[in-house]
């Protein structure tokens, strides 16, 4: 019989709490440490970028500064994100003995709770793909995993509005073309909780509905806890180390701008260059499954390129440099 699992509510809590404290517990984490759940809400808005991204290429660093959002590197994958106080954050960290081996099973068996939350909400929520909630095939949470020590974690959010602004203004981008149609996917893609329910509903209302999810999809008790002293020093030591300069220049390998950003489940933003002739083409395009959805064509020396661009649309993106020679 396993024992009950933790929980932690931090509640509205400094930005930086909602990262430092669940890194803290999975690197402390042995097979005698409880499995915890922590829920938690930044006071101030920041962007956070996964483990494997490159700073310098995803984000725009001197517009973070304008709106004040300070940006820390997590230990777990995933992409950058802008993060407030209208999200509510979840954060499973167990014992790798104590979750399934295959990651897809781990995603399928932690992630059951904020699934079944939203559909008791009455919404049509469903898991795609390893790790992304939909409503009616709109995005509406951004989630991470990985291994950290020997503790298997698992961190997602739920959004009840989302500042599509701060976060397309926060991207560094190789193009204004590529912003404009990163921005409108995002809006078509992403939703929230205020946008689909008919009644505003609180962060309060979800939270406590998902902890008796977690206990039954998991089929084992959730006591609330608090952390320990030890837990709280090495959480403040995460702090500091999460936002150092070494750590969020971690993967600093050139200067060069994104060239694709995943928006949701198979669609993304790309972008791609061309030589033609005497001239240079810079493109973007929006793909879905490989299919381009639209297009924004741009050179050097300027033309007209409305028309390639509208026979691009339902082209696969592999060969969208063959339509420039038929032009």
């Amino acid at each position: 019989m396993l024992p009950p699992i933790r929980f932690l509510l931090l509640g509205p809590t400094h930005w930086l709490r909602t990262q430092s404290v669940y890194h803290a517990l999975a690197e402390m984490m042995t097979a005698d440490s409880p499995d915890t759940i922590v829920l938690a809400q930044p006071l101030q808005p920041y962007v956070c970028i996964g483990y494997h991204q490159e700073l310098a290429a995803t984000l725009d660093r001197k517009a973070c500064a304008r709106m004040g959002l300070p940006i820390v590197r997590r230990r777990v994958g995933g992409g950058a994100t802008y993060l407030d106080v209208n999200q509510l954050f979840y954060q499973c960290i167990f014992h790798h003995s104590r979750v399934p081996a295959l990651v897809d099973k781990i995603y399928a068996r932690l992630l059951a709770a904020p699934v079944e939350t939203l559909r008791a909400l009455g919404l049509n929520a469903e898991l795609r793909g390893e790790n992304e909630i939909e409503l009616n095939g709109k995005r509406v949470a951004g989630i991470g995993g990985g291994r950290i020590g020997e503790a298997a974690v698992v961190v997602g959010n739920v959004l009840f509005d989302f500042d599509y602004h701060a976060m397309t203004q926060a991207w560094r981008v190789p193009s204004e073309a590529f912003r404009r149609l990163a921005s409108d996917a995002l809006r078509e893609r992403v939703t929230t909780l205020w946008a689909e329910l008919p009644r505003p509903i609180s962060p309060d209302e979800v939270q406590w509905a998902l902890v008796e999810e977690f206990a039954r999809a998991l089929n084992r008790p959730v006591e609330p806890g608090k952390l320990t002293d030890d837990e709280i020093r090495l959480s403040n030591e995460a702090a500091r180390r999460l936002t150092s300069y070494k750590w969020l220049h971690l993967h600093a390998n050139s200067a060069r701008p994104m060239t694709a950003l995943k928006i949701s489940h198979g669609v993304f933003v790309r972008f791609a260059e061309a030589d033609m002739g005497d001239g240079h083409v810079r493109a973007a395009f929006r793909v879905r499954d490989g299919v381009i959805e639209a297009a924004c064509l741009e050179s050097d020396p300027a033309q007209a390129w409305g028309q390639v661009e509208a026979g691009l649309r339902g082209a696969l993106f592999k060969e969208w440099q063959t339509y420039l020679a038929v032009r």
